[in-house]
């Protein structure tokens, strides 16, 4: 009997890096790469002899293997940067990879033990829609076998400095690429060797990687030291001088507006409050204390995903699909169909079993309009923060969102359902009847106000109304809209090392607006304070039907191919 011959790890690319440039020679592997294959780069020959070898695996690699999180693409840098970089065939539009930067994540990931590197420049077919499709679905798999993730936030043309501002938390797939891997380090610019550093009560160690010019540090630390402003940075061998503990500015996963000076004190800098919901939103996605409780970690995770952009809208889903263990086919969904790709999340997220803990990560945005149990997702874009238009206005989503997370023991568990494929979502609620208030109301009446301005008054609790009595108007003058305040849950503040006294309105309850028959969309929320506890469980559970009120129409699907996301700018990953 013939057996198929078994083919091991082959070098499909080895070339010298100074002969590839960004111009007239780019770096190629469409022609001898397998499409459908991990590959990796080979970190000593790199670090040593200065070739790129690319190996290419026949199955999932188990060696050990560092992987690259960096943003694409938009990050500008100084002439002196763009002197020793390179291009990839099918990439161009890219940000050019440094060889200085390349050859310091290779010495970062020796030092973590692994010989080799994934890089997804240089290990995806940049021209193969089969190969970029088949990753995206690899991707969370990518992550959460590697050893570790190295973080290059300011890009991979240079390595930047703790006190840099730089775009890396705004990326949308560097979301999943920070949580799906067991270990993430941050590797920077740094020339003080390596040491002790404090912040937060917490204390980590940063580790040089090439001597006066590198070093790693734990990327949950660095959130931490973003949020307090700065760390304390102890050398193992202090220079002269330095002797003594000294402070570092660390703002490297901020962004600094320009109506900001650059010697402002780090803590009390006027963008350090939208600047902490990034780092916060992220932090609590990490918590190993939180990570527990599968609710606030998911809630964590869409709530970080909203505070991010990238050029494919679609985007938006594919690259934290992995983080709820759903696999969706990229090729069956156009590049612009968000709610086709956010509906087909959400049902495998509750057929599954899991909440709706999408519910309320915006609630101080607008609705979508098209699929109202989400917020209004943010612009498009290749590059900087995420912007989304709510209220009349363009705003930044990092001014919108608070840190916090739900405490489904504390009051109710976020609700679980199932969606259709038009997007609505079937739950039920503890909820009471409520109306738009009017000046000519008789009678006291208990009202409450919700987040979009709007006032309400409840109905008579002590007397449940019919279908056909809910939709006639109090006043006799004809048929009225219903209205529900539902219960959605309890939630706390994250506020690591802080005091929480202040956080009061901890409540949080949805405003159900019916706009047919049967069919709500949700119009905005109330914050009630946590007195109302007793109050909010005394409600009658209801059955809701959530969704619309517009039908979403972002295009043809690719599967249709009329769609094809094939091409130029609409194929990287940001």
């Amino acid at each position: 009997m013939d057996v198929a011959p078994t083919f091991g790890p082959r070098v499909i690319c080895d070339v010298f890096a100074g002969t590839v440039n960004t111009r007239d020679n780019t770096l190629n592997i469409s022609t001898v790469a397998t499409p459908g294959h991990i590959r990796l780069i080979d970190c000593q020959v790199l670090k040593d002899q200065g070739f790129i070898r690319i190996i290419e695996f026949p199955d999932f690699p188990t060696v050990p293997y560092a992987a690259m999180s960096y943003p694409w693409r938009g990050v500008p840098v100084d002439s002196t940067y763009t002197q020793h970089t390179f291009s990839v065939h099918g990439a161009e539009h890219a940000d050019p990879i440094g060889l200085d930067t390349l050859r310091h994540a290779c010495a970062a990931s020796l030092q973590h033990g692994c010989p080799y590197l994934w890089l997804d420049r240089l290990c995806i077919i940049q021209d193969n829609h089969h190969d970029k499709n088949w990753h995206i679905r690899q991707m969370h798999q990518v992550y959460t076998s590697c050893s570790v993730c190295i973080v290059l936030p300011g890009g991979i043309q240079r390595l930047v400095r703790l006190d840099e501002e730089t775009p890396w938390i705004h990326r949308s797939w560097t979301l999943q690429e920070a949580l799906a891997p067991r270990q993430v380090v941050v590797l920077v610019a740094w020339r003080l060797g390596s040491g002790t550093a404090l912040s937060g009560g917490k204390s980590r160690q940063i580790h040089e990687v090439i001597a006066g010019e590198s070093a790693t540090a734990p990327l949950s630390f660095l959130l931490e030291a973003c949020i307090s402003g700065s760390l304390t940075f102890t050398p193992a061998v202090a220079p002269p001088g330095l002797e003594k503990p000294f402070h570092v500015e660390t703002s490297i996963f901020n962004s600094l507006p320009s109506r900001n000076v650059l010697h402002d004190k780090p803590f009390w800098r006027p963008q350090r409050k939208s600047l902490t919901t990034h780092a916060v939103a992220l932090t609590i996605a990490m918590d190993d204390v939180l990570s527990t409780d599968l609710d606030a970690r998911n809630y964590a995770i869409w709530q970080s995903a909203l505070l991010r952009t990238c050029f494919r809208p679609v985007d938006t889903i594919l690259s934290i699909m992995g983080l709820f263990g759903v696999d969706l086919d990229p090729a069956q969904f156009h590049k612009d169909d968000r709610h086709g790709a956010t509906i087909a999340l959400a049902q495998a997220i509750l057929r599954s079993g899991g909440s709706a803990s999408w519910l309320g990560v915006g609630y101080r945005i607008e609705p979508d309009r098209c699929l109202s149990t989400f917020p209004t997702f943010p612009h498009p874009s290749v590059s900087g923060v995420a912007y989304v238009q709510t209220r009349g206005r363009v705003q930044e989503v990092g001014d919108l969102l608070d840190p916090v997370y739900p405490i489904g023991a504390a009051l109710v568990p976020l609700p679980r359902g199932d969606m259709d494929d038009t997007g609505y979502l079937t739950f039920s609620a503890k909820a009471l009847r409520v109306r738009l208030t009017r000046s000519a109301s008789r009678g006291p009446r208990r009202t409450l106000k919700a987040l979009d301005g709007s006032e309400w008054e409840v109905h008579d609790e002590s007397n449940p109304v019919t279908s056909q009595d809910a939709r006639c108007d109090d006043l006799g003058t004809g048929p009225s809209r219903l209205a529900y305040a539902a219960l959605l849950g309890w939630f706390s503040r994250y506020s690591p090392g802080m005091s929480t006294a202040h956080d009061r309105e901890n409540v949080r309850v949805m405003l159900l607006e019916e706009h047919a028959v049967g069919m709500f969309h949700l119009r905005s929320f109330f914050a009630l304070n946590q007195s109302e506890k007793a109050y909010v469980l005394g409600w009658p559970e209801r059955d809701f039907r959530v969704g619309g009120p517009d039908v979403p129409d972002e295009g043809p699907s690719v599967a249709s191919g009329t769609g094809s996301a094939e091409g130029g700018d609409e194929t990287f990953i940001s």
